[in-house]
């Protein structure tokens, strides 16, 4: 795959005009639907009028990544602020930003809940734990994507009518018995490799 770089020329159709010379530029870019805007996209230009004219391949990525934030939905979750303490605790085990790290965390666990029965059983009889049930005085949010948010409503309701924000604080709590207890080397391991990509 070629690589264009800012400045770089070309040619594209222009509406009514025809093959008209363009210039690459990084440009804020709208999306159509969304309305979402995107920084820093390479676009081809028309050197004359400045429109518009084509997104190189390159940039594809970067526009696809913002259509797909959007579709993100916020989950609000009430939890004892001990929870809060966990994710804080299990951040500097791997020695990264709670704020980055915390929410990997809990979809992990959530992904992995998903696709496994006894995962997700697991989760739920956690999120009856002692730790899990104290007072809830902390709000959570997370950004998770729709279909995964949808999945967890699917296995929150097989596993005897837990909710997603049960499945969250289960998710916590494992991942202290996980790492903090040291009972989970391989999923240990896992998680290390997310905090190493953040």
């Amino acid at each position: 795959m070629k690589i264009l770089r800012e400045g770089d020329r070309g040619y594209a159709l222009a509406p009514e005009r025809g093959r008209v010379e363009i210039v690459y530029e990084y440009r804020t870019v709208e999306l159509e639907k969304s309305r979402a805007t995107v920084s820093n996209v390479l676009v081809g230009v028309d050197t004359e009028t400045g429109e518009v004219l084509t997104v190189p391949a390159q940039s594809t990525p970067k526009l696809k990544a913002a259509r797909e934030a959007k579709k993100r939905e916020v989950m609000s979750v009430r939890m004892p602020r001990e929870l809060d303490d966990v994710l804080h605790l299990v951040a500097d085990r791997y020695r990264v930003a709670p704020k980055q790290f915390a929410p990997a965390v809990i979809r992990y666990y959530l992904t992995l809940a998903c696709a496994n029965a006894d995962m997700a059983q697991r989760l739920r009889t956690l999120s009856k734990s002692r730790l899990a049930t104290g007072r809830c005085q902390k709000d959570l949010r997370l950004r998770i994507q729709r279909e995964l948010l949808v999945l967890l409503g699917d296995i929150a309701v097989a596993t005897e009518g837990a909710t997603r924000s049960d499945m969250v604080r289960g998710a916590i709590v494992a991942a202290k018995e996980d790492v903090l207890d040291d009972r989970a080397r391989e999923r240990q391991r896992q998680l290390e490799a997310i905090a190493r990509a953040i």
